[in-house]
């Protein structure tokens, strides 16, 4: 419910844009969204109890919008907004590189209310009326559309996670399932998947499939057996459900985790043993089936070292499991702090000391703030009076809640490769993290060359957000990836995985390349709130995918080790 609220709040955003209001009440709309998206009490709760405007940005009249949309599933507000615009007006913040403003003015210009508006915009020359849209950029919005109606919908890990979740624990609470486990690429962690498997052992699968397709998000039953079953789910993802007896449990897991590269190599490195493989055991020539309650067993019967189930991708690693050479993997418990994070002097809706006590609880050692440079005023962006001014707060908190606090920036690296805050202020700061945030269509070249002058200063020491992809919204920037990783592992710059769901960049088959370059890489949440903390999750996983030990991550090392790092690259 607090996710669909949130979303209601967010079309009230977006509309707002279109609408004309201003920025700031825009912006207390979307803040208001995060809030209830990143609560842990449901919003019915929260307004039962009185603590709803207790939240970050949540007024008075947010509120009671809030109620509405909680009681009804919209608002008097909404439904004004929805009643000015075409209902599919919202479908052109789905195209890759269109923007509100851009959105804005194609609707205010040429009446374009939706998709089918913009491709025929685009087929007859008309959108070209348009202030401030060039050849290339109508260029890039007809190859986007070309490729959406292409590809199949995919539900970004951070949407799935939560919901399979969910799934297992709702289905965990039949007295006839056991060993409930998400599979498939869940379970390897891909950045977004197409579907959910969900599986499970039973003495008696009928009654756990009944329980399955009678679970409040099954919208309809698509497929209904004596051991499976599919349901169309009501975020908009299929789910199957599987159950197999307990003896061949870890079979059945090891097939419905790996992906189909793996599953074939490993497939034909057990044909060379003598046997077969399949979701109900191992065959041998005779006939004679071995079943595995786990999947330790299935990968030692085949003589191999057991494969974590990120790394069941097809590419190198049974090859090294026969010689017992897979790396050991960093893990979330190595995390020892966080190097990028948001407070609400920028963009973020916590205080400096809500986030230390938020870092506190999860059992990090240190914590970097990291608020933005003046260049992204729309993320309210620190001006050198109030960086020194908040240097100071942080100074001041760090400590108070078992926590050391780094004062630090998210400076923009501009079009030229320079830095938004000149170096005297650069050096007053612990560590510094540059991003990209503008000019994402500059040609690879350029951007090559803008990455590469961030990465020599000797006052950058993390590269936020390395290639600005957001997952299935926005395709990165193209840069010289052999080059930036060459230059960053030279210079000791860490590139950051950023474990925010909509990024998980540098994604893992970029993230191996960095490490088979010799970079060190930096895990971290980018969190504007406390419950982004929790995304260290998913950036550990992508290190995972990438076969990432913890020694070359730089927030698995102790604070001294971390401000070792930053004065091994900054000048005498």
């Amino acid at each position: 419910m607090n996710a669909r609220i949130a979303e209601r709040l967010n079309e009230i955003a977006a509309l707002m844009e279109f609408d004309g209001e201003p920025f700031f009440k825009i912006k207390a709309y979307e803040r208001a969204a995060r809030s209830i998206e990143d609560s842990p009490t449901p919003v019915q709760s929260l307004i039962e109890s009185g603590e709803l405007s207790q939240l970050p940005g949540i007024g008075k009249a947010i509120s009671q919008k809030i109620a509405d949309i909680e009681r009804t599933g919209t608002c008097n507000y909404l439904e004004d907004l929805r009643a000015k615009f075409p209902p599919t007006i919202l479908e052109l913040l789905r195209v890759p590189g269109i923007g509100a403003k851009t959105a804005v003015s194609l609707y205010r210009e040429i009446g374009v209310g939706g998709l089918d508006d913009l491709r025929k915009a685009i087929a007859d020359g008309s959108i070209a009326r348009v202030p401030r849209l060039g050849p290339k950029t109508i260029e890039n919005m007809k190859q986007q559309l070309a490729r959406m109606s292409t590809q199949a919908k995919r539900m970004r890990l951070g949407d799935a996670w939560p919901l399979a979740r969910n799934i297992v624990e709702a289905l965990a609470a039949h007295q006839h399932a056991r060993n409930l486990v998400a599979a498939g690429s869940l379970r390897r962690m891909e950045r977004s998947v197409r579907d959910l498997d969900i599986i499970c052992t039973s003495a008696d699968p009928d009654a756990v499939i009944e329980a399955f397709v009678e679970l409040p998000i099954a919208e309809r039953v698509t497929a209904r057996g004596k051991t499976k079953a599919t349901i169309w789910a009501q975020p908009g993802i299929s789910v199957d459900l599987r159950v197999v007896p307990d003896a061949c449990f870890g079979n059945l897991l090891q097939h419905f985790t790996g992906n189909k590269e793996h599953n074939v190599k490993l497939r034909e490195h057990a044909l060379r043993k003598g046997l077969s493989v399949s979701e109900y055991g191992l065959e041998d020539a005779s006939g004679n089936v071995i079943t595995c309650v786990d999947e330790s067993g299935v990968y030692a019967a085949l003589g191999l070292q057991f494969i974590p189930p990120e790394l069941r991708l097809g590419l190198d690693e049974i090859d090294l499991a026969k010689r017992n050479a897979l790396p050991v993997l960093v893990e979330l418990a190595d995390i020892r702090g966080d190097l990028h994070d948001h407070t609400d002097w920028s963009d973020g809706v916590c205080t400096i000391e809500e986030m230390a006590r938020g870092a506190a609880v999860r059992g990090r050692e240190y914590l970097s703030i990291s608020d933005h440079s003046p260049s992204r005023a729309v993320a309210n962006g620190l001006t050198v009076e109030r960086l020194r001014e908040e240097i100071r707060q942080v100074r001041a908190a760090s400590g108070a809640f078992g926590v050391q606090l780094l004062a630090s920036s998210e400076v923009d690296i501009r079009a030229d490769g320079s830095l938004d805050f000149p170096d005297e202020v650069l050096a007053e700061l612990d560590i510094v993290v540059a991003s990209i945030h503008s000019s994402f269509r500059a040609p690879k070249e350029q951007q090559t060359q803008r990455l590469l002058r961030a990465i020599e200063s000797p006052y950058v020491n993390i590269i936020g957000h390395p290639t600005g992809t957001l997952i299935e919204e926005r395709e990165g920037y193209e840069f010289d990836r052999e080059a930036i990783f060459k230059a960053a592992a030279r210079t000791g710059t860490a590139l950051e995985i950023n474990s925010n769901p909509a990024r998980l960049d540098l994604s893992a088959d970029l993230a191996r390349k960095a490490r088979e370059a010799g970079c060190t890489v930096s895990i971290d949440t980018d969190a504007h709130h406390i419950e982004d903390m929790d995304n260290m999750l998913f950036g550990v996983a992508t290190a995972r995918k990438a076969g990432i030990s913890k020694e070359r991550v730089l927030n698995a090392r102790s604070l001294d080790e971390v401000l070792a790092f930053v004065r091994h690259k900054r000048p005498m």
